[in-house]
């Protein structure tokens, strides 16, 4: 049995890191495909919000995943609030919250609003009477109170992105992230959200972390990060005639062009993780540690 060994604290990036909530660089990641995101550099200040955008499959959510220190395929530097996340990943889970990641991590549908609330605080091991604490702290924060009785399904697009990072920060956090924040939130009320958004970061000096598919609504100080769509677009060609499926003939003595990817990988890797707390695939290479081996295992949330 094989045994990966975590790296020692990189000691000069924390230091680098001091007063950032998060520190990244050369943040990158690769599947059996080629590269799902980066290399990047982020730094994110206390009360700062972050937007990822880009085209479906450009690998949002994975990047979400690997910035809470989710992703079991990430490289590079990741300091959350002071931890070495590559090297300490246990603690810096315990600074960091999903609000909403693809299908994966979503509140329920048919459940209100003070079911979630319970839900969350199982899943989390929060103190109930604590959460209600919170949740009226961040009441007062955005200024506005939801029915608690309503199920989540009935809520408007722009209460569910809000509630669901409130659920996300029933016990103290510093990064949170939440996927498809704008997805069915009207244009017009984009701007609303992002200030929503801007006001729940007050309650512990934290970052949130927005995927979206538009990032004209961000205020003014967020971070924009624009990830490139992948290149899945092959020529077809037939074999016999050496023509593609245009009917266009191909000299076979003409110099090759050759298509120089983003970073200089082949980027196929879609942006669906399959496993949000580990390994990409459900099946290793051979070439790759057994589930048993991976020594830096995530646990939930």
């Amino acid at each position: 049995m094989r045994f990966s060994k975590r790296p020692s604290v990189d000691a000069q990036a924390v230091e680098d890191a001091s007063g950032a909530v998060l520190y990244a660089r050369d943040l990158n990641a690769q599947g059996r495909k080629g590269m799902i995101f980066g290399p990047l550099d982020m730094d994110l200040a206390p009360r700062q919000l972050a937007v990822i955008h880009g085209p479906a499959g450009a690998g949002k959510s994975a990047l979400l995943l690997a910035l809470c220190g989710r992703f079991r395929r990430t490289r590079g530097t990741l300091i959350i609030d002071g931890i070495d996340a590559m090297a300490e990943p246990y603690r810096a889970i315990q600074r960091t919250s999903v609000a909403r990641i693809g299908d994966y991590v979503v509140p329920e549908d048919r459940l209100t609003l003070n079911e979630s609330v319970a839900e969350r605080c199982h899943l989390d091991a929060v103190n109930l009477k604590k959460a209600e604490s919170r949740v009226r702290q961040i009441e007062e924060i955005v200024g506005f109170r939801i029915d608690r009785s309503c199920e989540f399904e009935q809520l408007e697009a722009i209460e569910r992105a809000v509630a669901s990072v409130a659920l996300a920060m029933l016990r103290q956090t510093k990064v949170i992230v939440i996927d498809d924040a704008d997805v069915m939130v009207p244009h017009n009320q984009q701007k609303l959200l992002f200030e929503m958004f801007s006001k729940l970061t007050e309650l512990d000096d934290s970052t949130i972390i927005a995927a979206t598919v538009d990032d004209d609504m961000a205020p003014p100080g967020s971070l924009d990060v624009e990830l490139p769509a992948h290149n899945r677009v092959h020529t077809v060609r037939d074999i016999h005639t050496n023509k593609d499926a245009d009917g266009n003939s191909q000299d076979p003595e003409a110099p090759e062009v050759t298509r120089i990817p983003f970073e200089g990988k082949d980027n196929t890797q879609t942006d669906v993780p399959q496993d949000i707390y580990g390994a990409l695939d459900d099946t290793p290479d051979n070439n790759s540690p057994t589930e048993n081996d991976r020594s830096d295992d995530s646990p939930r949330r």
